[in-house]
């Protein structure tokens, strides 16, 4: 059993982790690298999309490897400078960009294991999302060389040009495509066996800030057990899935346990916020509120959508979502059987794009709230937004409410300059503003509005000491030398690029 780590492993996010079984090889999770693309991109400097793959390797976005798509190699990009590697296939723990990121630029032939939660959510995603080769998860037309340019790659328009679909298999039920999904369509989905390309595998729905988490433990043959946790925490409404995951790996005995230690070392204030304790919060925040109420949360923590639709509902409020909320709202309820549909309006923006999409959301009998009609009465909606949607309330002719930031903390500089200009949204409209304060000149976060979709250090403990592996290897991980400090089982710590050798299966 051998592990490579390319991202992820002493840094928060861009989960690669490359593992050779017997004669087989795997990715668990395939991921952007937030601190990567911290230090060197912006909202309009990125990798160029003509330059394929060359970009992102210069960067160290991708290790150097032969697994990608061959149409995304332009003609300086020389095959002598990518390391061979195997690759049976992808296990995707999550619909989190910094697991899934970079899957599109694999091989189209890698198939990819995920819960059919996670394929749901990626599949809306992508109908909403920004384009081009990183996040082409289903399937993609093939590149060609630029024909005066070969260094350049460009996407051919003439009827005959290519398309190659994915192979998605599914931990559970099989979702056939919805017609709210238009793109795709070349990919192929049916529900797994526990088996594939040799490679034995059991998958653990597990409790995180996204529907759809998921644990893996994988072998070859008859050889030793490989866990991997993926993202996972014990304090949301899930948090007993953990627990039995938990539980279940222990009986494998495995060799090997790969798992997230993200919290570790951060400043504590010595109370585990749990999902419920939000609950309670946002709610009394709620009931506390004079005029309109806004709701700012992740845009696919689909767990706290679900506690405001229920805030909503108990305090008589309509809850307003966007249309781009609709898209994964439909992809979510062909999963779970929840429809939402009826206890939820979409708001009419003025945008033009947005004005034909809600009109179309309309007409399939969606409910749709005019900003005169928000304006009339305050008292009686809610609006789920975000920062980015903070235009659309210049529709509205009044000023005054509460906005509620149920969100994450800030985790880098140009996150912290968003934020600031939130806070200056927020008096621009004459909002109260609650998880989010301004004190002494300082930007600072008001506690009990958001719970972490991480474990606690206490939480990380029993479930190593539960699952009980010969070795553990923390990843996603800032302070690996704190985690082999107190870990109750053997550590090694991993390096990015380095190979890890655990011996024979």
């Amino acid at each position: 059993m051998r592990l490579t780590f390319y991202g992820g492993a002493g840094t928060i996010g861009g989960n690669k982790v490359h593992v050779e079984l017997g004669g087989r090889g795997a990715f668990l999770d395939f991921g952007e690298p937030f601190d990567i693309d911290a230090m060197y991109c912006s909202e309009y400097v990125r990798p160029r999309a003509g330059r394929g793959l060359r970009d992102f390797l210069r960067l160290g976005m991708l290790p150097p490897l032969d697994c990608y798509r061959p149409d995304l190699c332009p003609a300086d990009l020389l095959a002598s400078e990518l390391r061979a590697v195997r690759v049976d296939a992808l296990f995707l723990s999550h619909a989190h960009s910094d697991h899934y990121g970079h899957v599109g630029f694999l091989r189209h032939d890698i198939p990819i294991v995920a819960s059919p939660m996670t394929y749901a959510i990626l599949r809306a995603s992508s109908e909403i999302g920004r384009g081009g080769p990183p996040t082409e998860l289903f399937d993609h037309t093939v590149r060609e060389l630029k024909e005066d340019e070969p260094r350049v790659l460009v996407t051919p328009r003439t009827k005959g040009r290519q398309v190659h679909g994915r192979e998605w298999v599914l931990t559970g039920r099989a979702i056939e495509d919805a017609p709210e999904w238009r793109k795709g369509g070349s990919c192929m989905v049916h529900e797994g066996g526990g088996e594939l390309n040799d490679i034995e595998y059991r998958a653990y729905p597990v409790d995180h800030s996204v529907y759809g988490a998921t644990a893996f433990a994988l072998r070859e043959g008859e050889g030793e057990w490989l866990v991997y946790s993926g993202d996972l925490r014990m304090h949301g409404a899930n948090g007993g899935s953990t627990v039995m995951f938990a539980d279940e790996a222990r009986r494998l005995a495995p060799k090997a346990l790969i798992i997230e230690g993200t919290r570790l070392g951060r400043p504590s204030s010595g109370v585990e916020m749990t999902e419920e304790m939000v609950r309670g919060n946002c709610l009394a925040a709620v009931e506390e509120s004079e005029g309109l109420v806004i709701a700012d949360f992740s845009a696919n923590n689909f767990e706290r959508l679900d506690t405001f639709i229920d805030i909503a509902h108990r305090t008589g409020r309509r809850m307003v979502v966007t249309h781009r909320d609709v898209a994964f709202l439909e992809s979510v309820g062909r999963v779970d059987g929840n429809v939402r549909k009826d206890l939820l309006w979409v708001y009419r923006s003025l945008g033009r794009d947005d004005v034909e999409e809600v009109g179309r959301l309309g007409r399939e009998g969606w409910q749709v709230a005019d900003p005169d009609d928000i304006a009339n009465a305050p008292d009686e909606h809610m609006l789920c937004l975000s920062f980015w949607d903070m235009p659309k309330l210049l529709d509205l002719d009044r000023r005054g409410g509460t906005y509620i930031y149920s969100n994450s903390m800030a985790y880098d500089l140009r996150r912290t300059d968003d934020l600031q200009k939130l806070m200056n949204w927020t008096r621009l409209l004459g909002f109260e503003c609650r998880g989010l304060a301004v004190v002494d000149g300082t930007l600072g976060f008001e506690e009990g509005f958001h719970a972490s979709g991480h474990l606690a250090p206490e939480d990380l403990w029993r479930v190593i000491s539960t699952i009980s592996p010969e070795v553990v290897v923390p990843v996603h991980c800032a302070c690996p030398e704190l985690f082999a400090e107190l870990c109750p089982v053997p550590t090694v710590l991993p390096e990015k690029g380095r190979s890890i050798d655990l011996g024979s299966d």
